[in-house]
C-alpha cells in the first residue's frame, strides 16, 4: 500500500511539473526580439509561400526551438473560440491550421547563440487571416523561453505579422466552365418551367 501511495505521489509530482513548465506566465519571455523578415505589405497564400522567421536574445540553455502561428490581435476580438490560455499547449489563439496543428514547425535545433532563423512553408491549410509567430525553446520536454512577433516593433522589412489568403488551385478555365453550366442549368430550368405552365 505504502508503495503504490509513493508511486501516485511520485507521478501526480510529475504530472504537476510538466503542467507547471508548461504556462506563459512561469515561463520567461523574450520581448520584443522574434519577427518575419521581409513580408510586410504582401499577402501571402498557405501552399505557396514561405515566411522567414528569426529571433534572438534567448539566453535560457536549451535542445530544440519550435513555431506556432498564432491569430493577431484583432484577429481575437469578439472570437470567443479563440480564448487565450496560459497553458501553452492548449492556447487556442495559436491553433492555426484545419487540423488544429499546435506547432507551425518543431524540432530545430537551438543554438547556443540564442539566435536564429527558419524559412517554412504556409500549411496548405493555413485559414486566410493575420497571424503573428511565437517562437519557444524547449529542453527535456520542457519550454525554457517564449517571444512573440506581436510586441516587435515592425519596420519595413521585418514584420510583427503576416496576412494570408486562401489557396485557389482551380485553373481560370475549369472556373469559367462551371459558371457557364451553372448559367445554362439555370436557363433550361426556367424554360421548362414556363413550357409546362403553357400545356397546362
Amino acid at each position: 500500500m505504502a508503495r503504490t501511495l509513493t508511486i501516485a505521489a511520485i507521478l501526480a509530482l510529475a504530472i504537476t511539473g510538466a503542467s507547471a513548465s508548461a504556462l506563459y506566465s512561469t515561463t520567461p519571455q523574450v520581448d520584443g526580439k522574434v519577427y518575419i523578415e521581409g513580408t510586410c505589405s504582401k499577402t501571402l497564400t498557405g501552399g505557396a509561400d514561405s515566411i522567414t522567421v528569426k529571433w534572438s536574445d534567448f539566453t535560457e540553455p536549451a535542445d530544440t526551438i519550435a513555431i506556432k502561428l498564432c491569430f493577431h490581435k484583432d484577429k481575437i476580438v469578439d472570437r470567443p473560440w479563440r480564448k487565450f490560455n496560459d497553458n501553452i499547449n492548449k492556447n487556442k489563439q495559436c491553433w492555426q491550421t484545419a487540423k488544429l496543428a499546435k506547432f507551425l514547425k518543431e524540432g530545430i535545433v537551438y543554438d547556443s547563440s540564442g539566435s536564429g532563423s527558419e524559412l517554412i512553408e504556409l500549411p496548405m491549410n493555413t485559414a486566410p487571416s493575420t497571424y503573428s509567430v511565437q517562437v519557444l525553446s524547449q529542453a527535456g520536454g520542457t519550454y525554457k523561453q517564449w517571444g512573440d512577433s506581436k510586441t516587435y516593433t515592425q519596420t519595413a522589412d521585418k514584420c510583427a505579422h503576416v496576412t494570408t489568403a486562401i489557396y485557389e488551385n482551380q485553373p481560370s478555365t475549369l472556373v469559367g466552365t462551371q459558371a457557364f453550366f451553372t448559367v445554362f442549368s439555370i436557363v433550361v430550368l426556367i424554360v421548362s418551367y414556363t413550357y409546362d405552365r403553357s400545356k397546362n
